[in-house]
């Protein structure tokens, strides 16, 4: 092809390109889906298209290979979403060949490659000299010039074979970090971060906090699925108001006695039964002590500051002693063995979502008094709508519920109350959502988004598409 037919070819991609989205820039964001991508000749599918349009967040689904290079003064915000098909034999995404580096985006603040990119090195990360937002989770790339980049405030790298925690050391200016799921790596460079005021270490195989305790300013930590045992330095953490130590079987919570500042604690799945320790953490606002089959939960009348409270899957057949926290607005004890609903919830004047599924419930009469017992909630399954007197929408349910319960290791699609008919019909209005969700698992997503991609197949099987 000549120089001249080829750069007619562009002219002509460019041109059509410009006409099919100039009109679907909404408040500056633009929305480019992958099929859309149709130059009708790989060597014109680009996106120089781009530099004709003052934009400040651009999100790509896309699924094949292309150049991203472009210049833009206005872009803030880029996103690339993978649409490849998830290989069962490999476990993973083929991630996409794209050279980051050629993108020329002066004012750029927040870049997610979240399982994007393939062997990227990334050597003019430092170009973009406001970035502060980065996330580079699932993806093979040498972050060796990473250090440059002090801009940065966030920093992503979810499940990346991350070995080495020096390369991120020097950049002194981050406040969240997340390096979950990754393992074997030296922890002692840890303590050169003093302005990291949220830590994700979840799936790191951690069996001590000795270095995280060093990070005095942190404010949020997030250690699930580890093993840990004694975190008797926690009390270091001084500044601590948000701690998720779920799944970690093993572990002692009787230090949490000294983290009065708590307003938000997780501590699903921990085989805890007494909860003494937690008696004077008078500020919780936030507690989820679910899936530990045997807990006395008689402490938990002291905690009065209590707005939302997770019991679900703990074998309970009463909460009655819970009738002193008048402030709780979310309630569940879906999954348990109770039988009746105590008349003191009524006194729970501010309660807005009760979720009582997987019980043997009859009679909700008991509950006719609360000033919101016919409220149903805008986004999905409200307070007191407890019984299949009225069906939500497939909206509700995928917006709302996820599916309730799906986050629960091992569930199978027979034990989702859910009818086929508007499973089917939820999957496929909503394929697209559930697909974003996937790729954008996190921390406490972990769980969830493997029973997702579980289920989704079981739904295949049912000739769902």
């Amino acid at each position: 092809m000549t120089e001249q037919n080829q750069n007619a070819l562009n002219a002509d991609y460019d041109a059509k390109m410009t006409r099919k989205y100039e009109g679907k820039i909404k408040g500056g964001n633009l929305e480019i889906i992958n099929d859309q991508f149709d130059g009708g000749d790989p060597e014109v599918t680009n996106m120089r298209f781009l530099e004709k349009f003052d934009i400040q967040t651009l999100t790509l689904f896309i699924s094949n290979d292309l150049s991203v290079k472009f210049k833009s003064s206005t872009l803030k915000e880029l996103t690339i979403f993978n649409e490849r098909e998830y290989d069962q034999d490999e476990k993973q995404k083929q991630r996409l060949n794209m050279q980051v580096d050629d993108l020329e985006l002066e004012n750029l603040e927040v870049m997610d490659l979240h399982n994007s990119v393939e062997n990227d090195q990334l050597y003019n990360l430092a170009k973009f000299k406001k970035l502060h937002s980065l996330d580079v989770s699932d993806n093979n790339v040498d972050l060796t010039h990473i250090h440059m980049v002090i801009s940065l405030t966030k920093l992503t790298m979810v499940s990346c074979g991350l070995k080495n925690i020096d390369l991120i050391s020097s950049l002194v200016n981050l406040k969240e970090l997340d390096i979950s799921f990754n393992r074997d790596f030296d922890l002692s460079p840890l303590y050169k971060l003093k302005s990291l005021t949220k830590l994700s270490m979840n799936i790191c195989y951690l069996k001590n906090i000795g270095q995280i305790v060093q990070l005095t300013n942190l404010d949020v930590l997030e250690v699930s699925y580890n093993q840990l045992k004694n975190i008797n330095s926690i009390y270091l953490l001084v500044n601590l108001k948000e701690l998720n130590i779920s799944q970690n079987k093993q572990i002692d919570i009787t230090p949490l006695k000294d983290l009065v500042g708590l307003v938000k604690l997780v501590l699903g799945c921990c085989n805890t039964q007494h909860l003494s320790a937690l008696k004077p953490l008078i500020n919780l606002q936030d507690l989820d002590i679910s899936c530990n089959p045997n807990i006395i939960i008689t402490e938990l009348q002291y905690l009065k500051n209590l707005t939302h409270l997770n019991l679900e899957f703990c074998n309970l057949v009463s909460v009655y002693v819970l009738r002193p926290l008048v402030n709780l607005e979310e309630l569940d004890i879906s999954d348990n063995k109770i039988l009746y609903l105590d008349t003191h919830l009524n006194e729970m004047k501010n309660l807005k979502e009760l979720h009582v599924q997987g019980n043997i419930i009859s009679d909700f009469t008991s509950l006719e008094k609360h000033p919101n017992y016919n409220n149903i909630d805008e986004d999905g399954w409200g307070c007191f709508n407890i019984s299949d007197q009225k069906d939500p929408s497939e909206q509700q349910l995928f917006k709302a519920n996820k599916f309730r319960n799906i986050e629960r290791p091992n569930i199978q699609l027979k034990e989702i109350q859910i009818p086929h008919k508007t499973l089917q019909t939820t999957f496929s209005n909503f394929k697209q959502e559930i697909n974003a969700v996937i790729s954008n698992a996190r921390q406490s997503q972990i769980q969830f988004t493997a029973n997702v991609v579980r289920l989704f197949q079981q739904l295949n099987q049912f000739g769902f598409e």
